[in-house]
């Protein structure tokens, strides 16, 4: 395999959503000589039935059909992580694509996480609804606790027609500067990919002294986050210089809502017709940190027809 600075872990397992998170890494990425995805398929375990002792079975036979059933899972997981190998190179070099393979032990979700915490990788990329066929009523519930409980960042792909244009919502300090950094790595020197910067000032953040009017308030702490913000910027535009994208071709954009955050991303992400949108897992501690971990969420829930990174 040759050297190559970005590794994502595809969660592939032939299903309509792992399919499109195939799609996506295509059409977003698929011109890029600087990535490796490994392609990750999580065979079945066996039923429980062979997997404890008792019954009219003797040991023998039960340990001989549990062999049977192990050997003919790992196979259709090596042929379904063949068939998403098959898809990526389509457009990828073949030496860029790596398949993984291993048998389910636990709760599925823990699985991935698992593998991608283990493997240094730089994201872990899953379809929104699902992985097995097996599990097919509860695929939300597997990428969404991916999502949650990942320390990677996850791309949590949805939709059908993806484009280049990347919305990256950030809170102000140390967690908006991860999300910038991990945007920054994962596009430096791509030459066709629009990035704009949001943040979203929320009047409503914080209370002054008694002898101001509310009016009063929300005016100096909008001014204040404002200049907080356009500190954050510049820092930030420092970032993807230092990664070797030009900062020229990052926009800023910074508005009020007296709605919050989400509704103000939400809103910016289907005007600005965004095909991927980046939010931070958490925001920084009190206040902010709950709402920003409320938006991710909201983000998550309501972008049905996007890709969302999520960033620690």
């Amino acid at each position: 395999m040759m050297e190559l600075t970005r590794k994502v872990l595809l969660a592939f397992e032939g299903t309509t959503p792992s399919r499109r998170a195939v799609e996506y890494l295509k059409s977003v990425f698929g011109k890029r000589k600087d990535f490796e995805v490994v392609v990750c398929c999580i065979a079945r375990r066996p039923p429980a039935h062979l997997l404890t002792s008792g019954g009219r079975k003797s040991m023998i036979l039960r340990e001989k059909m549990l062999e049977e059933v192990i050997q003919e899972n790992m196979d259709q997981a090596r042929k379904l992580a063949e068939r998403g190998r098959d898809l990526l190179c389509e457009v990828f070099p073949e030496e860029a694509i790596e398949t993984k393979v291993s048998l389910q032990h636990g709760d599925l979700a823990y699985e991935i996480i698992r593998e991608a915490e283990g493997g240094n990788y730089d994201a872990i990329v899953i379809g929104r609804r699902g992985l097995s066929r097996l599990t097919q009523s509860f695929m939300g519930s597997v990428s969404y606790k991916v999502a949650e409980h990942a320390r990677v960042p996850v791309w949590m792909v949805s939709g059908k027609a993806w484009n280049r244009k990347v919305l990256v919502a950030v809170d102000l300090e140390e967690p908006g500067f991860k999300v910038v950094d991990h945007v920054a790595f994962i596009f430096s020197e791509d030459p066709e990919v629009e990035i704009t910067l949001l943040h979203v000032v929320y009047p409503f953040a914080g209370a002054g002294p008694r002898t101001e009017t509310l009016k009063e308030v929300e005016t100096r702490l909008a001014e204040e986050e404002e200049e907080e913000a356009r500190a954050f910027f510049e820092k930030a535009r420092g970032l993807f210089e230092e990664g070797g994208f030009p900062a020229e071709r990052v926009r800023v954009k910074i508005i009020r809502s007296i709605f919050g955050p989400a509704s103000a991303i939400l809103k910016e992400a289907r005007r600005g017709n965004y095909g991927t949108v980046v939010v931070g897992r958490r925001g920084r501690g009190g206040f902010k940190g709950l709402l920003l971990g409320s938006v991710s969420a909201k983000i998550i829930s309501t972008l049905k027809d996007r890709t969302v990174w999520l960033v620690s």
